[in-house]
């Protein structure tokens, strides 16, 4: 098991919390929370239509979140699957730019694990940086 600080606990909780209101149609449910500039908390999760491209992510939820209460940076993000998806974890590519628009830097902490009745496995948590996972980002 990955060992992680108080801040990624906070996180993941908050994110596990998030993903009990996910609102999923076809595919599973995703809960994330961001740290963001103002030091607060930040979650969302998951919303889908069913049609194509109105749905939107958890990740992005929980970033549209923390705008709305006058944050444009974030500084960590946390991401929780339920335990019975089988895929494994981690922001799409969308989300992954979406993430790198809003970063504090590149060098963020993303944390992912899976979670089973709002609450996390700790065995399943993995952890890396926003770089590691999507090295060349679109930029202006």
């Amino acid at each position: 098991m990955i060992k992680i600080g108080e801040a990624e606990r906070e996180l993941l909780k908050e994110a596990s919390k998030a993903l009990g209101n996910a609102h999923v149609l076809w595919g599973f449910s995703v809960g994330a929370a961001v740290l963001a500039e103002d030091g607060k908390i930040y979650g969302g999760c998951n919303v889908e239509s069913w049609v194509s491209g109105l749905g939107i992510c958890a990740e992005r939820n929980a970033i549209h979140h923390a705008i709305l209460h006058g944050n444009k940076r974030i500084k960590e993000i946390a991401v929780v699957s339920e335990a019975k998806n089988k895929s494994e974890i981690k922001p799409c590519g969308a989300c992954l730019q979406y993430i790198s628009d809003f970063a504090e830097s590149p060098e963020i902490k993303i944390v992912m694990a899976k979670a089973e009745k709002a609450r996390v496995l700790f065995e399943t948590v993995k952890v890396k940086t926003l770089k590691e996972l999507f090295p060349e980002p679109f930029k202006k």
